[in-house]
Formats: C-alpha cells, structure tokens, sequence
C-alpha cells in the first residue's frame, strides 16, 4: 500500500484501514484504485474491512467509493423484510427497526439465492450510546456449532416462509407503533403484481396469492454454504431471525406478537426444515448462543466505511439510545 496511508489491526476483525491524515476525495479514490487487489486479498483474509478517517462526506461519496471498490455491481433490496428507506438509487438506511431492539448476527439475504455477495455500512451520524453494527466471523461461528446441531442442519434443506399485506389498516397501525411488517410494494418495489412474479421466478420463490391482496412467499435453501473463492464452509442461514422467540423479541413483544399474528396467513415470517419439522427452541438459543458468543462490538466515527464480504462475515446492530443514521448498499 502507497505509504499517504497507514494500517493497523484490531483484533484482525475487522481489519482496520486509517488514513494518517486528510485528503482530497479524488486522492482517496485513486488509493483505492491502485490498491484494489491488495484491498481485496484483504477482505478474503480477514472478512470485514473498517475504512476511518477518509474523505467520505456523505451518501453519493459512499456509493463512489463501493463502486471504485469494483468488488460487484449494485444490486437493490428485493426479497428482504428488514424495514428501510431508500436513500437514493442503491443505497438504503442500514434498519429502522425500533432503537431498543437488538439484531443478532446474520448474512443479508442469507436466505435467497441470489444474496449479495458484500454489504457496506456509512456511518453519516455516529450514535453516541450503543448502536454499533455488530460483525461475527462465520467461519469460526460454523466452527463452534454443536455437533448435532450441524448435522441436523447438514441433513436437509430450510424452508422461509414470509407473508406481505398490499393495503391494510392493521398493518399501518402496528408500523406506526413498532415498524416492523413490510407491505409486497416495499420489499419488491413496485405496485404491480406481474412483476413481483417475475421477480419471484428470477429469485426461485414461489409464491401464492392470498385473501386481500396478501402474498405468501416460499423458498428452499441450504443453512450452509461455501464460499466460491476460499472454498471455506460457514454457517449461513437466518433461522434464528425467522422464527419469533422471546429471547429474539423478548417477552413482552414476543407475547403481543402471538397476540396480534394469530392467524397464520398474517404471519411475518417462519422458518421450517425443508420436510416441513420444525426447528425446536432448543436449537434456536444453542443457535443464537453461539452467535452471541462469537459478536465483535466496535464504536462507530463519523464517516466511517464498513466492508463485508457477505458470506464470511454477519452483521448485527446493538440497541441504541440518540441520534443514529447508517447507510447500506449491496453488490453482486
């Protein structure tokens, strides 16, 4: 690396990249430019890269600098139910999930088939109580898994079930308490049917149209995967997310969630092994255990860039009280 920049190690995850000084944008991109296969053998190694002290002001530098990158082509939120704005045309706000609720580890869209292969985090306003974006190592995740754990989950594919409202009263009163259930027009961008099917068959779900304009989408997946350049397998699944819990929700959400979601047709979500069986609370919290135990907490600057590649490392988000604005984008 060009010797205007500086590299130090945190733990080795994430691997930290600071500038020694401020420059110009453009002096920026070129550093990325020239050091773009080293940046890359980088982000094979370690997982995550943190980016501090450069010159990224804002949402259109964010997206800049993914681009220059070159790890992918952008590709937009389809088929996630994760509550964001759009900020401009590939970048989102990270979650506007409620600031108290704490998102375990995961890999974006772990649970399609055509997830993104790295997600990017821009902290516009760093949170100053809690807020982090939490990171884990899925490989050493897969590591500490119990034994029958794995070859359970070794054995047979998931099966995700998710279900979205067109327009509904019920709907909008909850998102207006606790934004939490997507409509079908958010999670696929558009007001028309015909291409949330397209879409459905470009990502292999299938899909079915219930009562009031409601859509229930299905889809298989493996719960691990390989990575296509190391050849490493890692844990990579989100059924710990899909499936409501106390110790996800906690107890008084989880409880009114039974409450408001008793009819199965408005359920948000479920996981399920592919032959139907479902998956025990017991393997839930041994799940969501190891994930807890393998969380890296960072404190956010300003400015900040995260990389992930998305298969080797998960991403969470700590509750957080105050001010806090993160962006996102996802590449190919």
């Amino acid at each position: 690396m060009t010797s205007e920049f500086s590299v130090k190690t945190s733990g080795l995850f994430p691997k930290m990249i600071v500038a020694n000084r401020q420059y110009p944008f453009e002096i920026f991109l070129n550093y990325l430019t020239a050091n773009k296969s080293t940046l890359q053998a980088l982000l094979l190694k370690h997982g995550a890269l943190l980016f501090r002290n450069f010159p990224v002001k804002h949402c259109d530098h964010f997206a800049e600098m993914i681009q220059t990158l070159g790890l992918g082509s952008f590709v937009n939120y389809i088929g996630g139910d994760s509550p964001r704005d759009k900020v401009n045309q590939h970048v989102y706000t990270s979650t506007e999930a409620p600031p108290s609720f704490q998102i375990p580890l995961h890999q974006e869209l772990s649970f399609v088939k055509n997830h993104p292969r790295h997600i990017y985090f821009y902290c516009e306003v760093a949170p100053k109580v809690g807020g982090e974006t939490t990171i884990g190592d899925a490989r050493q995740i897969f590591q500490a898994m119990p034994e029958k754990t794995l070859q359970k989950f070794q054995k047979q594919d998931l099966t995700y079930t998710s279900r979205y409202y067109y327009q509904s009263m019920i709907m909008k009163m909850l998102n207006r308490w606790q934004r939490s259930h997507k409509s079908w027009t958010e999670v696929f961008e558009t007001t028309e049917k015909a291409e949330v099917e397209r879409k459905c068959l470009d990502n292999e779900f299938t899909w079915q149209w219930l009562k009031q304009d409601w859509v229930e989408i299905k889809q298989n997946r493996p719960a691990l995967q390989t990575h296509p350049l190391t050849g490493e397998t890692v844990w990579f699944n989100q059924v710990h997310l899909y499936n409501f819990t106390p110790r996800l929700l906690g107890l008084k959400n989880y409880l009114g969630a039974k409450l408001f979601y008793i009819k199965k047709s408005m359920r948000l979500h479920e996981a399920t092994f592919a032959n139907g069986e479902p998956i025990t609370k017991k393997n839930l919290y041994l799940i969501m255990d190891v994930l807890h135990n393998h969380t890296v907490h960072f404190a956010w600057h300003k400015n900040d860039v995260l990389v992930l590649d998305n298969i080797l490392a998960m991403h969470g988000r700590a509750p957080f009280i105050g001010p806090r604005r993160i962006l996102t984008a996802m590449t190919s």
